[in-house]
């Protein structure tokens, strides 16, 4: 499950004229007793940071370990008082990570807030506020990438866990509607979906006839970025609006219906409707 990140920087060592410690080496420090799993000593070093060196760089990304030690070790009172201020606060969502290229480029500050508190609230089976903050994560703070398949295996995700906290609020029908918009991802592994899917609507009546049946009422709505526009199609199965795969049109590729169907009737997600 993609949930928090612990930011850890390796740092060069940086000393005053004077030989004292910079943040930069508390920082440092801090990260190599996490490592160690010294978790008491990594807390207090960067709860050093945090106390002294408010307007340091490195604050913003203390503060967060702070509380994910404190979530790490179930603190859970105090993890949730380190990231709802995270949420109340002014922090930099894109600030530059500092990881290698294959990790997230953003620290997506508020984004993993509330996926903590979301999880905290889960534990404690608190489920409406495990939901409340989730919706946070999803809504209110995006998760921030360049990278389509990133975006698309956030996108699993999300489904996922939607559809976990729902049927843990005895609310099947709302975890349809989470998963059903995800069945036609490509650029990630959305398997899961899938068999989630399967559990869900085994045992519903007509779902191929259902699902054949908004095929055939596939409709386009326009979709605006700036000042370029472009169409879109979709069609409604249960109540959920899923967008048809790959249905993009402009002046130059027009949409084939028929095409775009007999593609659909090829997926996983089709031949699992068929089969239950």
């Amino acid at each position: 499950m993609k949930i928090a990140l612990f930011i850890f920087v390796i740092l060069s060592c940086q000393y005053s004229a004077n030989g004292q410690k910079m943040p930069s080496d508390y920082f440092e420090e801090a990260g190599k007793f996490y490592e160690n799993k010294e978790f008491g000593k990594a807390l207090t070093s960067y709860q050093y940071i945090v106390e002294h060196y408010p307007k340091n760089e490195l604050y913003p990304k203390s503060f967060y370990n702070v509380g994910y030690i404190y979530y790490d070790q179930k603190n859970f009172e105090k993890a949730i008082l380190i990231f709802s201020t995270i949420l109340n606060g002014n922090f930099n969502e894109k600030e530059n990570l500092g990881g290698d290229i294959m990790a997230d480029p953003y620290t997506n500050y508020s984004h993993r807030a509330s996926e903590i508190l979301s999880d905290i609230y889960y534990e404690k089976e608190k489920y409406d506020s495990a939901l409340h903050y989730f919706a946070l994560s999803d809504t209110a703070s995006p998760y921030l990438h360049f990278c389509g398949n990133e975006y698309a295996s956030n996108d699993i995700h999300t489904a996922l866990r939607y559809a976990d906290i729902y049927q843990k609020l005895k609310q099947p029908d709302q975890a349809i509607k989470k998963l059903l918009p995800a069945v036609f991802i490509t650029l990630a592994d959305n398997s899961m979906v899938i068999d989630e899917l399967r559990k869900l609507l085994n045992g519903k009546s007509n779902l191929k006839s259902k699902l054949d049946e908004s095929l055939r009422k596939i409709y386009a709505k326009e979709i605006r970025q700036s000042k370029n526009s472009y169409n879109r199609y979709y069609f409604k199965f249960l109540d959920t609006e899923i967008a048809v795969p790959n249905s993009y049109e402009n002046d130059n590729e027009k949409f084939d219906k028929q095409k775009a169907i007999k593609e659909i009737m090829l997926t996983d997600f089709y031949k699992m409707i068929v089969k239950l």
